[in-house]
């Protein structure tokens, strides 16, 4: 029998959610994340490797991050306090 694997933030959701309140153009694709569930702290990757040469705080409490490649592309983004930016369930 299968076993149901249940993630511990909602990736997709959050991620969306994020672009959408903060106005940002991510690209569609994530290819890669980690959650940290210690540190409560969600690392997404756009591209892989991603090869962050700068970084953007996006919010007044600088818990999101992006990071941007040279050509001033987002290229990653973390969320620290992921649960706390919990997407709306559908």
């Amino acid at each position: 029998m299968a076993k149901t694997v249940v993630l511990a933030v909602d990736v997709e959701g959050l991620v969306s959610e994020t672009a959408e309140k903060y106005s940002l153009d991510l690209p569609s694709k994530i290819v890669m994340f980690h959650y940290d569930e210690e540190a409560d702290t969600l690392y997404v990757h756009f591209e892989y490797p991603s090869k962050s040469v700068d970084s953007k705080i996006v919010d007044k409490h600088g818990e999101i991050i992006l990071g941007l490649d040279q050509d001033d592309r987002v290229v990653s983004m973390t969320i620290i306090n992921a649960s706390t930016h919990k997407a709306p369930k559908n």
